[in-house]
């Protein structure tokens, strides 16, 4: 497969055409005065033209021909083989409300770009724009949005709706979303309709399959006003290899950790693998710190054993005087 390509820019600012640059350097040379006399508004008025990543034959560049809020009226130029048109990039909840595009990739293969939007917000989002029918074919909303290397795979953990205060509406929900696959199998059945419910869960069930479950064991609602999420994450999503991701989620009721590693696969479920943080798995002769001190870990790694991880911590902790731990895993 060929090597994905991935912007460097990363939010950057917007450029001005040339219009806008000779019109800013005349004001700048005549002075407040004439600046008065044209008006803030006309310089205000310019439009967005941003280059967002150029690989080989394809340009890839964002334009705005009016200031506007968000994405609106936005689209992606597209410059391929020199021919060159423009997609527009709204009609999702994503694009309504993001605030600006981070990173971009190139799928090479599926001949998609990959729009990473408000990366650094708490809620971002995907805009997957597909070449070969010059539209936005599907739009993510999630948290912690994490790229495996090539750009193709994301792990994140699902957006809870803000207006949804009965649990498990508000539990976690982890998933990989694969942005090459087919549109159909992109989305999932939702509670709610909008751009949340989308890749393959993994390890704990969606909202839907814990809402039936607990439905049934209780013969009724499986809604529980102000409960709050059951699992929390510790760590941010670490690929280990372009198709392994591995994070540490905490069960906050029995006070567990678990290591969870997660292996997508070409036409299969993505395979689970779970690691309870207990002692036994630790290669010191230490406890793991109880989850009720809330650490955090910063990153997880590998190195040439594949039979063991490194959790390393935020902070330095009793059981880690060196903030690491390695962990086995089989």
């Amino acid at each position: 497969m060929p090597t994905p390509v991935v912007s460097t820019t990363g939010r950057g600012l917007p450029r001005w055409d040339a219009a806008a640059l000779v019109l800013a350097c005349l004001l700048a040379v005549a002075g407040p005065d004439a600046s008065a006399q044209l008006g803030v508004r006309e310089m205000a008025g310019a439009p967005t033209y941003r280059e967002l990543l150029h690989a080989g034959d394809v340009l890839l560049a964002y334009v705005q021909p009016s200031p506007a809020d968000g994405l609106e009226g936005a689209a992606l130029r597209l410059t391929e083989r020199g021919r060159t048109r423009d997609i527009s990039l709204e009609g999702s909840l994503t694009a309504r409300l993001a605030r600006g595009i981070g990173r971009v990739w190139w799928l090479p293969d599926a001949r998609r770009a990959i729009l990473h939007v408000d990366p650094a917000h708490d809620a971002a989002g995907l805009l997957i724009v597909d070449a070969a029918t010059d539209r936005v074919i599907d739009a993510v909303i999630g948290r912690d949005l994490t790229p495996s290397p090539t750009g193709r795979h994301w792990a994140f953990e699902e957006d809870a709706p803000r207006h949804a205060a009965a649990w498990p509406n508000t539990e976690t929900v982890y998933a990989i979303y694969d942005a090459a696959t087919g549109a159909e199998a992109l989305a999932r059945a939702c509670p709610t309709a909008d751009d949340r419910c989308r890749g393959e869960v993994v390890f704990l069930p969606d909202r839907l399959a814990l809402c039936h479950g607990i439905a049934r064991e209780r013969g009724g609602s499986c809604l529980v006003p102000g409960r709050l999420p059951r699992h929390a994450r510790r760590s941010p999503f670490s690929w280990l290899s372009p198709s392994e991701v591995a994070w540490v989620d905490v069960d906050l009721t029995r006070e567990e950790a678990t290591l969870v590693l997660a292996t997508v696969r070409e036409d299969a479920p993505a395979r689970v693998h779970t690691v309870p943080l207990e002692r036994s798995r630790v290669i010191e002769d230490v406890d793991l710190p109880p989850v009720r001190e809330a650490w955090r870990i910063d990153r997880i790694t590998r190195d040439g054993d594949p039979s063991r991880v490194w959790l390393h911590f935020r902070t330095r902790v009793p059981q880690a005087p060196l903030q690491r731990l390695g962990i086995r895993l089989f």
